[in-house]
């Protein structure tokens, strides 16, 4: 599509069509499962989306399969597009489209993916029995890649090792790049490092070309020009928005408290269920808009996220401001008299919107404060809500 959704719109109309979905009891075009520790294996012909600390994954799927956790291992599934993210990731024996997947430690041992891979983590592993039918993208701290490739491949890391045969252009850069004996690379070398190693064997039939250094001067020009702008709106933006989460906290003090607690008592799962609605909201928007009576749903939808954004990075500020109070006075419940459910969330949406402020990280706040908040809304949202009523 050539049309980009901005994130939080995205992640926001997910929620309500999971939400949607998952309280359908008629025909449902997505499955799913949350717990502690999932051992998957079954036929799953629509979308699927699981969520646990410790996922064991076989699906046979026509469709698209979703999976967030702590650990999770991949084995014998085969499925359109396979979207993991997750502490430590194991892949094997799979039959997939594409592959798209994130983690601390990512091993994709075998298996064979009909177009694109892309992949980021800590470290990544990409080994000699894992076929790539297309192109490769890769980011991590260290990569070693030992998989053929037959278009392009780009990979970013600190140190990057490849001993593979790519049949496009390799585009490598990071502190080291080596190229091992088996290297084979069938069109041009592109690289961006101070440490180029190219051992005995390795062969470039291409150019070898030195990537310019990033150039971050229209960055750097554009922030001294916008940095008053900003910081006259910070303030102003800063208390808008404590003013918002307060309030949002006194209209659904159910919905915040429930949300909070599930946060605390099972953080992972909440990031992964919001990962799971944020990364599933792309494949719901096509599947709606494709069809004449989907696209009027979609913008219904839509509009009605917008209205809902706040909610989600509301309750993670909720819980900043718990778990504040709970530092500096001692007090574990939740506070009941007005000044202090006033204080609190204002607190936390405070902190939330300094950290915010901060280059990169600020970044990284913004969108776990989301995906925290929206995991345990859609978990505890109905409930919450209900008792609100």
């Amino acid at each position: 599509m050539s049309q980009k959704i901005p994130a939080v719109s995205m992640a926001l109309l997910a929620l309500i069509l999971l939400t949607f979905f998952t309280a359908s009891r008629v025909n449902p075009q997505i499955t799913g499962e949350v717990g502690n520790n999932i051992d998957v294996g079954m036929k799953a012909p629509d979308m699927s989306f699981f969520s646990a600390d410790d996922i064991n994954l076989k699906v046979n799927s026509t469709d698209d399969v979703f999976a967030a956790g702590g650990t999770i291992n991949v084995d014998s599934t085969s499925a359109d597009h396979l979207v993991i993210a997750g502490g430590g990731i194991t892949v094997k024996n799979v039959t997939i489209e594409d592959l798209f997947a994130a983690g601390g430690e990512l091993d994709l041992v075998s298996g064979k993916v009909a177009d694109d891979i892309v992949v980021a983590g800590g470290d990544v592993f990409v080994r000699p029995g894992f076929s790539i039918g297309g192109s490769a993208v890769v980011a991590g701290g260290d990569a070693r890649f030992e998989a053929a490739v037959p278009v392009d491949l780009r990979i970013g890391a600190g140190s990057v090792y490849l001993n593979s045969v790519v049949g496009g252009d390799a585009r490598l850069s990071g502190d080291k790049v080596t190229l091992g004996p088996q290297a084979r690379i069938g069109g041009d070398l592109l690289y961006r490092t101070e440490n180029l190693i190219i051992q005995p064997g390795a062969v470039v039939n291409g150019r070898r070309m030195v990537l310019p250094p990033e150039d971050h001067s229209t960055f750097e020009s554009w922030g001294r020009g916008a940095g008053k702008l900003f910081a006259m709106l910070a303030v102003a933006v800063t208390l808008g928005f404590a003013v918002l989460v307060v309030a949002i906290a006194i209209a659904m003090p159910s919905l915040m408290r429930s949300s909070a607690d599930f946060i605390r008592s099972k953080p992972l799962k909440s990031l992964g269920f919001g990962v799971l609605v944020a990364v599933g909201v792309p494949l719901a928007i096509v599947l709606l808009v494709a069809s004449v009576i989907g696209a009027p749903v979609a913008m219904l939808l839509a509009a009605i996220c917008f209205a809902i954004t706040p909610v989600a990075v509301a309750a993670t500020a909720y819980l900043l401001g718990i778990e504040a109070r709970k530092l500096m006075t001692k007090a574990d419940d939740h506070p009941t008299a007005w000044t202090a459910r006033l204080f609190w969330p204002a607190l936390g949406a405070a902190a939330i919107l300094l950290l915010g402020m901060i280059p990169v990280l600020g970044l990284l706040v913004w969108l776990f404060a989301m995906l925290f908040g929206l995991g345990a809304v859609v978990s505890r949202g109905g409930k919450a809500l209900a008792q609100n009523a």
